[in-house]
């Protein structure tokens, strides 16, 4: 998986919904926290990622160090044989840059740091819950509107997300793929 720091433009600040005919943008590259877990559910294995990420960027670190969590957070899965989505996930979240150059080693062990470089995809917007049967909707809807002339179509999905889910209203969302 490549870098995802997402250089984000006023538009997408505002998460407004976007059209499907080759919206696409660029994500930074640099260092990032990520974790691989799987667990009961789609939906549970991502929480749990988040948690445990969060938990190293609030201090749970050999530094001790507390560090600002640089939006979005990025998840990316694989389809399972039966259409539905994979119960093991890969989720990531950048260093923020005063970190980049020497990052805090993570107390939990599952917690990688890796190096990434930039990556071109095409996404789509969307509102409201974030539950795997959601990206995986969207997630078909981006790829029959991309086609596989132009995008990577490896069956793996980047979802990010902006808002936590506790957020009553206003949450965004994407779904990504690969720009070939």
């Amino acid at each position: 998986m490549h870098g995802l720091r997402l250089s984000r433009n006023l538009l997408s600040d505002f998460c407004v919904p976007k059209k499907l005919n080759n919206e696409e943008k660029e994500y930074e590259g640099g260092k990032f926290a990520t974790i691989e877990h799987t667990g009961e559910t789609f939906d549970a294995a991502c929480l749990e990622a988040v948690a445990k990420l969060y938990k190293y960027f609030e201090g749970s670190n050999d530094q001790g160090a507390k560090m600002s969590v640089v939006d979005p957070v990025c998840i990316t899965a694989l389809p399972a044989d039966d259409g539905s989505l994979q119960l093991k996930v890969k989720v990531s979240l950048q260093i923020p840059s005063q970190f980049q150059a020497s990052p805090p080693s993570p107390a939990d062990k599952s917690i990688r740091i890796e190096q990434r470089g930039k990556m071109a995809v095409f996404f789509m917007t969307f509102h409201g819950n974030a539950k795997g049967e959601n990206y995986k909707n969207y997630a078909a809807q981006l790829r029959s509107a991309v086609g596989t002339e132009k995008a990577d179509h490896k069956e793996l999905y980047i979802f990010s997300s902006y808002d936590p889910q506790n957020k009553s209203f206003w949450n965004c969302h994407e779904v990504s793929l690969w720009k070939k």
